[in-house]
C-alpha cells in the first residue's frame, strides 16, 4: 500500500507526528495521567509547531477531552483485564483510543491498524460507532456518513476529491458548473471511484474497496492499474489494489442505514451480527453451531440492544451479556 498522506488544519503532516498526538490523546483519556506525562506532553507541544498543529486539530476533531470518556473507561475497566494479557494501563488506552476514535470494538486498535487509526483521528469529518451525519459540501453534493467512518475533503481548481480514511459514505454529486470542469473522485486505498452524474456509496472493507450505485455510473480505477470498469444504476462492484472486482445486482436494501433501517432478507447470523457491530460499541458475535441461522425482517439500528434481545423470538438461540459491550450468541440451551 501507498504511503498515507493525511492532514492537519488542511495542510500535509508527518504519520509518525499524527501517531504521537494520537497516542498522547489516549493517554490523557486514561484517567490516570501522572503529573510527570503532563508534562512530558506539554514539552511535546512545545517541540516543534508541526506538534501543536497536530494536537489542535486532533482536539478540534474530538470536540475537546471530555472527562465522562475518562470515567466511562475507569467503569468499563473495572472488570478483571488480566484475562487480556495487557496491562491496566494499556487497557484504559486501548478504550481510551476506541473512545475517541470510534473504532468497531474494543480490539480493533491492533497494531497493523495504528496509520488507520491516526488518520482517522486527523480527518476533516468523521463519525462516531452508532452515529451518522449527512452534510452538504462546497460544490452543492451531499454527503452522508455511515457510523465509524472518517473523511477528508481535498477540493482544488483542477479536482473534488473526497479522501474516504475509513468506514462508508453515500454521495449525491452536485452538477459542475465551473470551468475548467472537475470530476469528483473518491479515494481509497485500493485506488479511485470516479462519479460519472451520480448517487452511490463506497465503502472502505479490509483489502478493497466497496461501491454500489443507485443513480448513474461510477468508474473504479485500481491503484496499481490495471483494467477500469463502470458500475451502473443499480449495480455494485469492487476493487483491489491491482484490479476489479465482477460487478452485481444490489438491492435498494443496501443504502437503508440512511433512514437508520438494517434490512435482512435471510442474511446468515453470522453476517447479521457483523452488520450490527458496526452501530454498536464492544464485542458482537455468536457460536459456530448458530452462525448459518437464517434472519428476515427490518431492524432500527436507534435500539439495537432491543433488536438482540428479541433474536431468540425468531431463531433457537440464548443472547448472553456477559457485560453491556461483550455480546454472544449462542445456541439454545434445553431447559
Amino acid at each position: 500500500m501507498r504511503a498515507a498522506t493525511i492532514y492537519a488544519q488542511g495542510q500535509p503532516i508527518d504519520l509518525a507526528i499524527a501517531m504521537q498526538a494520537a497516542q498522547w490523546l489516549a493517554t490523557l483519556m486514561s484517567g490516570a495521567t501522572t503529573p510527570a506525562e503532563t508534562t512530558a506532553w506539554r514539552q511535546w507541544r512545545q517541540a516543534h509547531p508541526d506538534h501543536e498543529r497536530a494536537w489542535q486539530h486532533i482536539e478540534s476533531v474530538r470536540g475537546g477531552l471530555r472527562e465522562l470518556d475518562a470515567q466511562a473507561s475507569r467503569k468499563a475497566l473495572q472488570h478483571d483485564t488480566n484475562a487480556y494479557s495487557v496491562s491496566r494501563r494499556g487497557s484504559l488506552r486501548l478504550l481510551a483510543w476506541v473512545s475517541a476514535i470510534g473504532l468497531t470494538g474494543w480490539f480493533g486498535a491492533r497494531s497493523a491498524y495504528a496509520p488507520d487509526v491516526a488518520r482517522a483521528a486527523l480527518a476533516d469529518l468523521s463519525t462516531g460507532v452508532g452515529e451518522r451525519r449527512e452534510l452538504t459540501l462546497a460544490d452543492g453534493s451531499r454527503l452522508h456518513l455511515n457510523s465509524g467512518s472518517a473523511v477528508n475533503l481535498r477540493y482544488t481548481g483542477t479536482q473534488r476529491l473526497l479522501q474516504l480514511v475509513r468506514g462508508e459514505v453515500f454521495i449525491a454529486t452536485a452538477r459542475e458548473t465551473g470551468r475548467p470542469y472537475r470530476p469528483f473522485l473518491v479515494e481509497t486505498a485500493q485506488g479511485h471511484a470516479q462519479a460519472l452524474g451520480t448517487r452511490y456509496s463506497v465503502r472502505q472493507a479490509e483489502g478493497s474497496t466497496v461501491v454500489a450505485v443507485e443513480e448513474g455510473a461510477v468508474r473504479l480505477m485500481p491503484r496499481h492499474g490495471g483494467a477500469r470498469q463502470v458500475i451502473r444504476a443499480g449495480q455494485g462492484g469492487g476493487m483491489t489494489a491491482q484490479g476489479v472486482l465482477p460487478a452485481h445486482a444490489v438491492s435498494p436494501d443496501t443504502w437503508a442505514w440512511r433512514q437508520g433501517l438494517l434490512l435482512a432478507d435471510a442474511m446468515p447470523l453470522r453476517d447479521f451480527l457483523h452488520a450490527l457491530s458496526r452501530y454498536r460499541h464492544g464485542w458482537l458475535g455468536c457460536d459456530d453451531a448458530v452462525a448459518g441461522l437464517r434472519i428476515s425482517g427490518v431492524f432500527p439500528l436507534a435500539d439495537l440492544d432491543a433488536v438482540l434481545l428479541s433474536l431468540p423470538d425468531s431463531l433457537p438461540v440464548d443472547v448472553r451479556l456477559r457485560t453491556r459491550y461483550w455480546v454472544q450468541v449462542e445456541a439454545r440451551q434445553q431447559r
